[in-house]
């Protein structure tokens, strides 16, 4: 390798490397801006399930925990956001199923009619798990987009996240605020 080369690499490293530390910022920053947007400043830490589950919640949304109604869910965590644009729950669900098979059968299984159902697999931090999308319209002319996250992290126990946005009142940026708060799922 000639000198001109040996430089014109250098700095093509040098900027491979700048640009790798900006990302990590400008990644940072986006979130706490997708946060802000959609009205979330700060975060309240729920225990559930007998304490084995902390979750973090938006501190603006309201939040119910009751007991499972069977002897396939645990507990039941609803929550919705102060202008009842987004509704939601968290679910620990009773399964020996293979969390891909849980997800398919539950995402095809509700009672409402359903569209654009996608089932794929889900990443984001230390979150492995599967992410069911799909949309609904009810009764009285409203329409939702739904996402739905499961993530095992022990035998037997599947953690249902799910959030239900009104259409016109979904903005692509919301999908930070529930990779936020799936995030946040952990066992204590």
């Amino acid at each position: 390798m000639n000198k001109k080369q040996l430089i014109v690499t250098s700095i093509l490293i040098c900027l491979m490397l700048l640009l790798s530390i900006v990302q990590g910022f400008f990644n940072k920053n986006f979130n706490k801006v997708a946060l802000t947007n959609n009205g979330i400043n700060e975060f309240k830490e729920y225990n559930f399930d007998k304490s084995n589950y902390i979750i973090s919640l938006p501190n603006e949304w309201t939040v119910v925990e009751r007991m499972g109604d069977n002897q396939y869910i645990n507990n039941v965590l609803n929550f919705t956001d102060g202008n009842n644009k987004l509704t939601g729950s968290l679910q620990i669900i009773n399964t020996n199923d293979e969390i891909e098979t849980f997800a398919e059968r539950d995402s095809k299984n509700q009672s409402l009619k359903y569209s654009k159902l996608e089932i794929m697999p889900y990443k984001y931090k230390s979150n492995i798990g599967v992410l069911s999308t799909y949309e609904t319209t009810i009764r009285n002319g409203y329409d939702f987009k739904n996402q739905c996250y499961y993530l095992q992290f022990e035998k037997g126990k599947i953690v249902k996240i799910l959030f239900n946005v009104k259409e016109k009142n979904y903005k692509e940026n919301i999908k930070s605020v529930f990779n936020s708060i799936v995030s946040s799922v952990e066992l204590s």
